[in-house]
């Protein structure tokens, strides 16, 4: 992924009259109250007016009806990411083959590495957006609305359970041809880390389907079917079933993995114990009722990066 030096990262301000005259730095720490004043002062500020004056000075006045663009750096910048696949385009729907590695929307440390970027920097206009979960190392189906109330209709179709999701896993082990978990997921409250578990704080009724289409004996390749839709729901399930997903950093041999993760990257042999750089989780299939009142089935190819898991394994 390259990023599109034409789209502008940042936030656009209006001097209200209240603040006429203060000073820059001061009118910043009133309307970015997420930012610290140490990280707003080193930020670049345009009149949007005159932007060939370059940045203002923060020790500059500001006025009322004063238009300002603050440049926001992007925490990601220089992330190299193989963009999105489009399966299907209409009116209301954009449809999606996420790789692994891209985020639905914005964090404080992911900009550029995200779906609502990439939409950006391919013309999409703003209103575009993703009306259901994929974390970010599972790959597969995404639904994107087009328009508010294609996003409105979507978001109350998936509230009613209207959409069915269809994911496939690769699994430590030798896993049974049928397994269904029926587990209540909440906090656990031995943990630092917000991992579902049962028996945790909050615990609410999760299901979830599995089925074998493969195995070697050592790894197996499952078709998952999520009844309710909790978080981590599919990982978890099958983690407490006795298969935890290949490469899930949360779930899997150690979360102290999860941990430096977020530090620094993975040593060679921190990867080996993981079997794979990310959670070995696809979506595979969506289906999902359309504004016009059919039902629309997607489907995204097994990933080449999944198929070294499971050689013998392959998708008909």
């Amino acid at each position: 992924m390259a990023a599109d030096d034409a789209v502008e990262v940042g936030w656009h301000l209006i001097v209200d009259p209240a603040c006429d005259g203060w000073r820059l730095d001061r009118f910043l720490a009133l309307r970015l109250t997420r930012v610290s004043r140490a990280r707003a002062a080193r930020l670049a500020v345009l009149d949007e007016d005159d932007r060939g004056r370059g940045p203002l000075k923060k020790s500059a006045a500001v006025r009322k009806g004063q238009r300002l663009f603050v440049e926001r750096p992007l925490p990601d910048a220089g992330v190299s990411l193989p963009p999105p696949t489009i399966l299907h385009a209409d009116d209301d729907l954009l449809v999606l083959d996420k790789p692994a590695g891209w985020a639905a929307h914005p964090t404080a440390t992911r900009y550029a590495g995200t779906l609502k970027y990439w939409l950006a920097t391919e013309g999409y206009d703003a209103e575009h957006e993703p009306v259901h979960r994929l974390d970010v190392e599972t790959s597969g189906v995404i639904a994107i609305a087009r328009t508010a109330a294609a996003a409105r209709f979507y978001k109350m179709a998936l509230e009613n359970r209207a959409f069915e999701k269809t994911y496939l896993c690769v699994v430590e082990g030798a896993a049974p041809e049928r397994l269904t978990a029926d587990i209540p997921l909440g906090f656990d409250p031995d943990t630092a880390l917000k991992l579902a578990l049962k028996m945790g704080r909050g615990a609410l009724a999760a299901e979830t389907h599995f089925e074998r289409l493969w195995t070697d004996g050592r790894r197996s390749v499952l078709v998952a079917r999520p009844i309710t839709g909790r978080q981590h729901q599919i990982r978890v399930h099958a983690a407490l079933s006795g298969f935890p997903l290949v490469g899930d950093k949360l779930y899997g041999p150690d979360e102290q993995l999860f941990l430096a993760s977020l530090e620094r990257a993975l040593t060679a042999d921190e990867l080996s114990r993981l079997g794979h750089p990310r959670q070995a989780l696809h979506a595979w299939r969506l289906a999902l009722p359309s504004p016009a009142g059919d039902v629309r089935v997607f489907e995204a190819p097994w990933p080449a990066e999944l198929s070294g898991l499971a050689p013998g394994f392959t998708l008909g």
